[in-house]
């Protein structure tokens, strides 16, 4: 009972979320509210030899729900939320005490993840990554509340995206994180629009930036600058657009410390990417992302922090430079093969991940996913596997 009082009390705006969720059941109009989501089922399996040779094996099972509401009040005015379950068991959370502590984290001002219980292999965990308020007027657009601030352009590593990277490899969480933001964009046309951005994460830190894009050339351009996590100013650039058949992407920042503004170099990350269609079923992807090395993630004492979605924007890798390609291969309307490879430089290292998604029927789906790392990590040559395979249902 305390612990459940705990979570009302440090939690006080998940009361009027819920408030939210079931009020409109009982008295809004059902032709108001926007009602969707999915249940999945997956089972992942994670192998790799320890110092003496031998394998290690470790199974978990994830029951994914998500739940996706929007409620139209009126022409101006549109409430938002978006949250998931998850029930996670298996040797993992078993063997790693903290794993289920360190799952309910969360980097918003408002604590909106949290778990309903924790067991000795299981635990049941909710987050709200969508809570907000959209009010829209002629060409004005404000929003106040948890919410994605989408700014990258490109497909894996995204310079731009300073309000909430994300993680390539975790490919349970399609939708993204959130952020709890306030958000004013004004269009000026169809392709041009400025923005700007105000946000706290959990630890009270401000960002604040602008956002300014139009398009010229047929290329769809963009340019930010700002301050981020209460210690860097940023600015940036992106683009989209193709060169004859071939689409063509891009962004970069540059982040320079206010603490030492005057006696440092700055950070500097770019991605640059291509996409191919080959007739109508064939899709090449490739993208290369330069990571300044003094932001790196480090991998030498936990390699865990390769899965994880990044703490920030000036640190999207663990190897300075990284190369990205990817096949894609529509075998039938129902069936497609992907093919995705990554290259680190810095650990004279790769990534490989094979995957098919099949449509059994419009709305179900079956997935087998596999990822293997192989990497050299203080001159030794470790490789990582981890298998999926999940069940969907969209609703």
């Amino acid at each position: 009972m305390a612990y459940i009082l705990k979570i009302i009390s440090k939690n006080l705006i998940l009361i009027l979320v819920i408030s939210f969720l079931l009020y409109p059941v009982y008295t809004w109009s059902q032709s108001k509210l926007d009602f969707n989501g999915y249940i999945s089922n997956m089972g992942q399996s994670s192998f790799a030899k320890d110092q003496n040779d031998n394998y290690q094996f470790l199974s978990d099972y994830i029951f994914h729900n998500r739940i996706n509401l929007a409620y139209y009040a009126n022409d101006n005015f549109t409430f938002h939320v978006q949250f998931r379950n998850q029930f996670i068991w298996g040797q993992t959370v078993k063997n790693f005490p903290g794993y289920a502590g360190n799952f309910a984290k969360d980097r918003g001002f408002f604590g909106l993840n949290f778990n309903w219980w924790e067991g000795s292999n299981n635990f049941m965990n909710t987050q709200f990554d969508r809570a907000y308020i959209e009010y829209m007027y002629n060409n004005l657009e404000l929003s106040v509340g948890r919410q994605r601030v989408n700014w990258g352009r490109s497909l894996v590593w995204n310079p731009n995206d300073i309000f909430n990277a994300f993680s390539y490899y975790d490919v349970d969480y399609m939708e993204r994180p959130g952020s709890d933001a306030f958000r004013m964009k004004y269009y000026f046309g169809t392709a041009s629009a400025a923005e700007l951005v105000t946000k706290l994460d959990s630890a009270s830190n401000l960002s604040l930036a602008g956002l300014y894009k139009f398009n010229k050339w047929s290329y769809d351009i963009q340019f930010l600058g700002g301050y981020v996590d209460g210690q860097d100013f940023v600015i940036g650039t992106g683009w989209e657009g193709n060169i004859g058949s071939v689409a063509f992407r891009g962004e970069a920042n540059y982040y320079r410390s206010q603490e030492s503004f005057a006696d440092t170099s700055g950070v500097f990350l770019a991605s640059v990417g291509f996409d191919y269609l080959v007739g109508n079923k064939l899709t090449i992807q490739w993208e290369f992302l330069y990571n300044d090395p003094k932001t790196l993630i480090d991998i030498n004492q936990n390699p865990t922090a390769i899965f994880q979605a990044p703490s920030t924007s000036k640190s999207l890798s663990f190897s300075e430079y990284n190369l990205f390609a990817n096949l894609s291969y529509l075998v039938s309307p129902i069936l497609t093969a992907n093919l995705a490879g990554m290259y680190y430089p810095d650990y004279q290292g790769f990534f490989l991940m094979p995957a098919i998604d099949f449509s059994i029927s419009s709305n179900l789906y079956f997935s087998l996913m596999y990822q293997y790392f192989n990497l050299e990590i203080e001159n030794i040559r470790s490789g990582s596997n981890v298998a999926y395979a999940r069940l969907k249902w969209n609703f």
